[in-house]
Parts: structure tokens; sequence; C-alpha cells
């Protein structure tokens, strides 16, 4: 079924729901945005992720009048409506009408919820990426700029890769361009600290993760995640995926990793 779109103050039709040529978001990118499902009438770890929301909101420093209590209210209005066993959900919080194209007006930013029928890929399918030297800018936000991953999209088809690695000489690997990255050595679980979003996702992994292996937070190189046991990513589109190649090398053969796998598992038990 087709759910209605939030915009503002009220759920409209999609047909109805607009952007205004005057947004800063879309005149600038000037805006936010989370993302997270509701499955089977649940919003899964919505409090985490209306935590870094908002968080993203101050950071980004767009003012608005919407409490958390507020959001929880909405994402539960939509799960009360939901047809389908799983929707992705994503809020998006720009700065407003600007008069002059640069400068948002003082309070006016503008939020949209957006609901649609979500399923996840294949576990076993796994990902192959292709390294680019870059890191985010404001990596903690989770902003609407990914200009430098789409603008490399083509690139990365067309060397039969599925995401960009993002990695700098100075403090190695950081993420992915829409997840964040693993690798397990020697039975070490290993994931990169630095200029990265902390993903939702990421955090219940490490979480699940540290009672059963030793994990280490830290800097790690490209060469680190080329000569890995295992390699894996995660994030709420994703879950916990492995990853079978970085620019054509293949990781573990090309197989998901037993480590990988049963923190899949441990994962998706988690969410219920």
């Amino acid at each position: 079924m087709a759910y209605q779109i939030f915009v503002n103050d009220a759920w409209v039709a999609p047909e109805k729901a607009h952007v205004s040529v005057k947004d800063i978001g879309f005149l600038r990118g000037y805006g936010i945005f989370d993302f997270f499902r509701i499955m089977d009438g649940q919003a899964i770890f919505m409090s985490d992720h209306l935590d870094r929301f908002l968080s993203s909101a101050q950071k980004m420093g767009i003012q608005h009048g919407y409490s958390k209590a507020d959001l929880a209210d909405l994402i539960g209005q939509l799960a009360l409506v939901a047809k389908d066993s799983c929707l992705g959900v994503k809020l998006v919080l720009t700065g407003g009408d600007s008069l002059n194209g640069f400068e948002p007006m003082e309070g006016g930013s503008n939020l949209f919820v957006f609901p649609g029928v979500f399923s996840f890929a294949n576990p076993l399918d796994g990902m192959h990426l292709i390294s680019q030297k870059y890191h985010r800018e404001m990596a903690d936000i989770k902003s609407l700029n990914y200009a430098f991953a789409i603008r490399h999209w083509a690139e990365v088809k067309n060397r039969g890769g599925n995401d960009l690695l993002y990695y700098t000489d100075e403090s190695g690997v950081s993420e992915s361009s829409r997840s964040n990255l693993f690798f397990v050595k020697s039975g070490i679980v290993y994931t990169p600290g630095q200029q990265i979003l902390e993903g939702i996702t990421r955090s219940h992994v490490l979480s699940l993760a540290s009672k059963e292996f030793e994990v280490q937070v830290g800097d790690y190189s490209l060469d680190d995640f080329l000569s890995a046991d295992e390699v894996f990513t995660t994030g709420s589109t994703k879950r916990v995926l492995p990853i079978f190649s970085i620019d054509g090398k293949q990781v573990n053969g090309g197989q998901r990793g037993k480590i990988t796998s049963h923190l899949y598992d441990l994962f998706v038990k988690s969410e219920c």
C-alpha cells in the first residue's frame, strides 16, 4: 500500500507532499535525517534513532520545535496503520525556507517522515567494496550530503562494487558510504573509531560481540582490512552483512565468515 507522508504538521497523500524551491535543504543540502524500521508494528531501536536524530539537528544548528516524545508519537501513529510486515521509515529535517537562498529563516525548519515497504538483502550474498581516499565532513552528523558517494557511484558499479570504503593515509579506514565497517583477525573483532557516524546497529553489534569475543576500537589501515580473516558491515538497512571483496581482492575466499554469521544471528534475535 502507499503510505501517507508527514509534512510539518500533518500526514498527507504522497502526491500532495512537496518541498519548497526555497527550502535550504533542497538549495544547499542543509539538513539531517535518520532511518529505521517498523517490523510487525514495532519500531526497532526507535529511542536510539530519535536520540541521534535530535543530536544531529543540534550539532547542525537546525532550530526546530520537536521533542523526542513528539517524534515518538508520530512514529506510533505510523506503526498503528502499518499493513506491511516491514517498513522503512526515513525522517528528514531541513533548515527550512530561505529568503536569500543561503540563510535559513529563524525557527522555520521543515520535517518530513517517509514510510515505505522495506526488505533486506540476502545476508549470504555479501558485498564488494571499492576504496576511496576520503572522510566525511561532520562525520558524526547524519547529514543529507552524500555527494561524494553519488558522484563515484558509476565508477563503483563499473568496477563490480556495491559500495565505497573510505580511508585516509593518516587515520586509516573509517566507514562505508552508508554503513559502519568491522574486520576479524585471529578471533578478535576490530572496528574503526574515528571519523565515523556511530551507527545504531554498530553500537548494538559491539555490545553483543563484546560478550563473546575480544573487541578493539581504534585506527586500522586499508591493509588491515585487506589481510583480515573476515570483514563485515553493519547498518539499519543491512543488519550484519559480509564483505566478500575489497578492490577485487577476496576476503575469506568470498564466503561469509563464522563470526560474521554468528553476530548476524545474535543481532536478529536482539531486535525481537
